[in-house]
């Protein structure tokens, strides 16, 4: 704690510095563009730091195939693992694992334990907008936002209009990347009774016969090979694994279904509503075999009669069922203030099976093991806003979550078959009541300087918890509960109408997570669980400068935050060394995110961005051998470089590369191995997409995805070079 206080000491007092010296100037500044379709103005507007938006026409002709690749492509954000189909997709900014915070129009995704899955499910095409913004967010937001906010926002109409889309890919080397892949999507909307009421009504269907992310592989320690001598074709990876065949295709469906309504209650109300049904559902197979039997002359799949093709705990049968549903009402106070109430909740109901090849299943059947995740995120929040003598604007809230999660491993006499379910052998749940509430200022003090300050408390009570394995000490009951107080002050300085500078510092705060304390083995990676996980804390800082001309643009911004109990992935996934979540005494991350953008002509712009992330562990003396390491899964290196071409009408083009050499993959910072399962090898994709857009909406587009068929490693294997095209009519 003490040198908690000295570093947070020593950043206000630069603070005040910085803010004396700016006291002085006053200039015209260039208004701030962000917006969105809230009714209170969004705290996105207000943000001192670095911030991007991705406009519709954006995700639309950018080569996109899924939500998360609208943003991948900006500096400081990767999607951790990133393959053709993720089933937990998980969006890191600047460096820090969990720590984003995602929002569908103000609806937190997040659930207890720290997933997103819905990301997965939601239309690409239903997105209007997507904003990010970088740095800690605790201080409006709680628990889980001290990397950053995502917030994807979708459209109302203003009047009738009218979407349908439909679109085919597939892969152009034999089984690299995705098979037969089809998307369709359809909306309909209109603005009814003089416009005071509309209405918004979508839908979106993805499937597809998928490809291998993984090998089939036995451990360095498995002797089932050495023990049979008439087996051949398998060969050994860099890591010494026995690789065998492939993990199989994940044949997947998608579907994603929402109606938003909004009613103007005279000139002083807004009733909002949404509500969604989506699921993605997957199984693998086409499994392919290296192995080959001798001594009958004929490949074969078995090992000692088992089939090891299934049974890893990657594959096997999913289904994940979303509902969401808001209600909100927005009121005026006069001609300066709102009052907001919204009442939220997003709903999991999940299935997963596999088989148990040691008790006799396989691919066809038999025994096998299943996994259920129920968990429910409430949210009543009420806010108040109100903007007084001319300069200032204060908004307050108060809200309440209410959690409950809950997992359960069962035994099933066949896996196929989802009615067999046998007795629980494990599981994990919990209960969360979090009570939190915020003050912030905003204050525009002349017209080239403003400020905000702002500071959150939460109250976050776990109870009703509880963890039961066969091999572990069994725990009923479990209960605790924090209280963290997180403050925040941003300043805008506009040097001159086309230069702005920007600094923020703040503290935050993460829970772990339910995944974080009790994640269970599977497959050959051999976990720990660590139910005495306690929350990290983070002081964050940053500084940045903004330069916008006529025909290019330029941002620089440095970033630092101190972590202290900072939860990290510990182990390297073996029997001796295993996985676990830990904290760390503390960490630092620290880096540099640079983007620019160049206008070579009407329409016609390049844009580059590189990021550098410096996340090490600085203090642990419960592994001292980890002081000093990179922390695992975050490069050090990223860059991005793109070339669009972008008219209101008439032919368009984006051609999009990224690159990041090789990183770590435990708190060693083992040397990272080439073409080899779990590990991050050196990174690079080029992605083109060209089209041509009428103005009666017709829109055909072509696309091509990692167009140079690079299969490197991201954990798993990535998808290789494929094609897709697409046709859209819109009507407004």
């Amino acid at each position: 704690m003490t040198n908690f206080l000295r570093v947070r000491g020593r950043y206000v007092l630069l603070y005040i510095f910085a803010c004396a010296l700016i006291y002085a100037k006053e200039i015209r500044y260039l208004q701030d563009s962000i917006t969105t379709n809230s009714s209170l103005e969004t705290d996105v507007a207000h943000i001192h730091g670095n911030v991007s938006v991705v406009d519709s026409q954006d995700v639309r002709q950018s080569p996109n195939t899924k939500l998360t690749d609208t943003i991948k492509k900006l500096a400081g954000v990767r999607i951790q693992n990133d393959v053709g189909f993720n089933p937990r997709p998980n969006i890191v900014i600047r460096g820090i694992n969990h720590g984003t915070l995602i929002m569908l129009d103000g609806v937190i995704l997040s659930d207890l334990e720290g997933e997103n899955r819905i990301l997965n499910q939601l239309s690409l095409y239903d997105i209007e907008r997507v904003e990010v913004a970088r740095g800690s967010f605790s201080s409006l937001y709680g628990a889980g936002a001290i990397g950053g906010v995502v917030q994807f926002i979708t459209a109302m109409p203003k009047g009738f209009t009218s979407q349908v889309l439909a679109g085919y890919g597939n892969e152009l080397v034999r089984d690299s990347a995705d098979t037969n892949l089809l998307r369709l999507y359809a909306s309909v909307g209109d603005a009814l009774l003089e416009g005071r009421l509309r209405l918004k009504l979508s839908g979106g269907y993805t499937q597809s016969g998928g490809y291998a992310s993984f090998p089939t592989y036995l451990a360095p320690t498995d002797t089932s090979l050495a023990n049979n001598p008439n087996l051949s074709g398998y060969y050994t990876d860099k890591a010494g694994n026995y690789i065998i065949g492939t993990g199989g295709k994940r044949a997947y469906r998608t579907y994603d279904v929402r109606l938003k309504a909004e009613y103007d209650i005279g000139d002083v109300g807004l009733l909002s509503a949404m509500a969604s049904v989506s699921n993605h559902s997957y199984d693998f197979g086409d499994f392919m075999s290296y192995l080959y039997d001798n001594s009958t002359q004929n490949p074969t799949h078995l090992i000692d009669d088992k089939d090891y093709f299934v049974g890893s705990g990657l594959g096997g049968i999913g289904d994940y069922t979303h509902i969401l549903g808001s209600l909100s009402y927005t009121h005026t106070l006069g001609a300066d203030s709102l009052l907001k109430v919204s009442l939220s909740s997003l709903n999991l109901l999940s299935l997963w099976q596999d088989a148990n090849r040691d008790a006799g299943g396989n691919r066809f059947g038999g025994a096998g093991t299943t996994q259920d995740i129920d968990s429910s995120s409430n949210y009543l929040d009420i806010l108040f806003s109100t903007h007084f003598l001319e300069r200032h604007t204060l908004s307050t809230a108060v809200q309440f979550r209410y959690y409950t999660y809950t997992q359960k491993q069962r035994n099933m006499a066949n896996w196929r078959d989802s009615s067999t379910r046998l007795e629980s052998f494990r599981g994990f749940g919990q209960k969360a009541f979090v009570a939190s509430g915020y003050v912030q200022l905003d204050s525009q003090w002349w017209q080239n300087f403003s400020t905000n300050i702002g500071v959150r408390y939460d109250y976050w009570r776990n109870y009703g918890g509880y963890f039961f394995n066969h091999t572990e000490q069994n725990r009923d009951n479990i209960e605790s509960h924090t209280s963290s107080l997180s403050p925040k002050i941003g300043i805008s300085w506009y040097i001159t109408p086309t230069w702005i500078l920007r600094s923020s510092i703040g503290t935050g705060f993460r829970m772990p997570t339910l995944r974080d304390m009790y994640q269970f083995t599977h497959a050959n990676n051999i976990w720990a669980i660590n139910p005495n996980l306690t929350q990290e804390r983070a002081l964050s800082f940053e500084v940045g400068s903004e330069y916008y001309a006529d025909r290019f643009t330029l941002s620089a911004y440095y970033f630092h935050t101190e972590l202290w109990d900072m939860i990290y992935r510990a182990g390297s996934g073996t029997q001796t060394n295993p996985w676990q979540y830990v904290n760390a005494g503390l960490g630092r991350i620290h880096g540099v995110e640079l983007e620019g953008e160049i206008a070579l002509g009407p329409n016609l712009k390049l844009g580059a961005n590189y990021t550098f992330t410096n996340a090490r562990i600085l203090q642990n003396s419960a592994m001292p051998y980890t002081e000093g390491k990179q922390l695992a899964g975050v490069p050090r290196h990223m860059s991005n470089l793109s070339l669009k071409y972008l008219p209101k009408s008439g032919f368009y083009g984006v051609v999009w590369a990224y690159y990041a050499p090789a990183f770590f993959s435990d708190d060693r910072n083992s040397p990272p191995l080439k073409n080899t399962y779990g590990y991050y090898e050196s990174q690079f994709s080029l992605n083109a997409k060209i089209g041509y857009v009428w103005q009666n909406g017709i829109d055909i587009s072509l696309s091509g995805y990692n167009l140079t068929n690079n299969r490197y490693y991201d954990f798993y294997r990535v998808a290789g070079a494929s094609v897709y095209a697409q046709i859209t009519y819109k009507l407004q």
